[in-house]
């Protein structure tokens, strides 16, 4: 790393109020303390000028005149993740045997402790997986329900807590209720509603989305996991758009099992992720596979989740410098740049885009990052295919017909100018 990059870092860091982080050229990727304020005078947080934001989209490379609006799906990585990625790939090509190897048992510990720490969780409640679609199965998969049960789900999920649920539903009789939460929403009882007239004696689990990838609806995790409590069944929070997004405390949350992946808004590696399993809840948690090192993994907590063979460890220590990256700017400060390029962005739809409907109508504080719309009465695949090739907007465009749908989700990489820009481009697309 260059000495302007680490002198960048530690600015950012010493601006968030947070240490910042260099690359040391060894493979422990040291931390390093840092004094410079002069970033955080001249921002004063968030309000202010753009400088600090424009300074930190140098930690990415994306390509030029590419405007990345897809963090819902898939986000590029800061320098840092990705550079940590290709030394230990390296490493490893170089020296891949049980001696090298061994420096990974106190990097991976440091990267789970990285990520207890960062969503309110102890490091013993924290298992690695690939991804939120293995950690949603590793429960579904891994409790013990029979026909006398029931399974409460979101209509919003994603089909790895929707339609996964149906499919062991099939091998073990018990049976998936879904519920669907009004399109327009005026307040956060009209959130919980639904699920607190389905639940039931019967229900064991409540599994649901925190953010809907199809609309970007939020829902109160807190509040439905009491509900859960208080009508004998765990919860499981689908966490895949708000690890990384949204400032999380999961014991403060209370809930049972959260989910997430590491591509999307944490800004880490591809197939890098973790499962949070609560102490009171990993002796009714089954894991599904067990393999070597099982004796040590089953006496470690959540780390009996993660018995899955040889992995690939530095790209899971990557995911540890992924969540230093967003303590060195702040998960807050994270959060709510974020909801003002989000809401910039809707904004500026509303006034240039025509026939345009965004698809919910969300509880005032239950909005999110992620910008979901209809767009009538157009050429809705010559439209996205102009869109992308032509104005280079990358997000969740397409759509059948003459109608247009769009999903949007920008983050700290994005500008001000490009969601402007952005509702203008679609705007003359179709």
């Amino acid at each position: 790393m260059s000495q302007s990059r680490r002198n960048f870092l530690k600015a950012v860091g010493a601006s968030a109020g947070m240490s910042a982080l260099y690359m040391s050229g060894s493979n422990t990727m040291a931390l390093a303390a840092g004094d410079v304020r002069a970033m955080a005078t001249a921002q004063n947080g968030m309000t202010g000028t753009e400088i600090f934001w424009d300074k930190l989209r140098d930690e990415f490379i994306i390509e030029k005149d590419l405007i990345m609006l897809n963090a819902a799906n898939m986000t590029p990585t800061p320098k840092v993740v990705h550079e940590t990625v290709i030394e230990h790939t390296r490493d490893m090509e170089m020296n891949c045997s049980f001696q090298n190897r061994g420096k990974y048992g106190g990097l991976m510990q440091r990267s789970r402790d990285f990520i207890a720490g960062f969503l309110g969780a102890d490091a013993d409640e924290i298992g690695f997986v690939r991804n939120t679609s293995e950690a949603n199965n590793t429960v579904i998969n891994g409790l013990d329900l029979g026909p006398d049960d029931e399974v409460l789900i979101w209509d919003q999920n994603h089909p790895c807590n929707n339609i996964a649920w149906y499919q062991r539903a099939e091998r073990l009789g018990f049976k998936v209720v879904t519920v669907s939460t009004d399109p327009k929403l005026n307040a956060i009882e009209d959130l919980i509603r639904p699920f607190k007239e389905a639940i039931n004696s019967k229900t064991k689990v409540l599994a649901f989305s925190h953010i809907s990838n199809q609309t970007g609806t939020t829902l109160p995790g807190k509040e439905l996991t009491q509900l859960a409590h208080a009508n004998g069944a765990k919860s499981l929070v689908d966490g895949a758009q708000t690890f990384g997004y949204m400032d999380i405390d999961l014991h403060d949350m209370g809930c049972d099992f959260y989910t997430s992946s590491g591509q999307k808004w944490i800004l880490g590696p591809r197939e890098a992720s973790f499962i949070y399993v609560k102490k009171e809840a990993q002796a009714e948690l089954w894991p599904n596979i067990v393999t070597v090192g099982w004796e040590r993994s089953k006496v470690n907590g959540a780390q009996k989740y993660e018995s899955l063979g040889q992995r690939d460890d530095g790209r899971l220590w990557a995911l540890g410098r992924a969540v230093e990256f967003h303590n060195m700017i702040g998960q807050t400060r994270i959060e709510e740049r974020i909801n003002a390029l989000a809401g910039t962005l809707r904004n500026h739809l509303s006034e240039q885009v025509r026939d345009i409907d965004f698809l919910t109508e969300q509880a005032d504080g239950f909005n999110s990052g992620i910008v979901v719309a209809l767009i009538s009465n157009t050429d809705a695949k010559k439209a996205a295919k102009t869109i992308y090739e032509n104005y280079r907007i990358s997000g969740a465009i397409g759509g059948n017909g003459d109608v247009l749908r769009v999903r949007l989700c920008p983050h700290i990489y994005n500008s001000m100018d490009q969601m402007e820009r952005t509702a203008k481009y679609i705007s003359l697309s179709i």
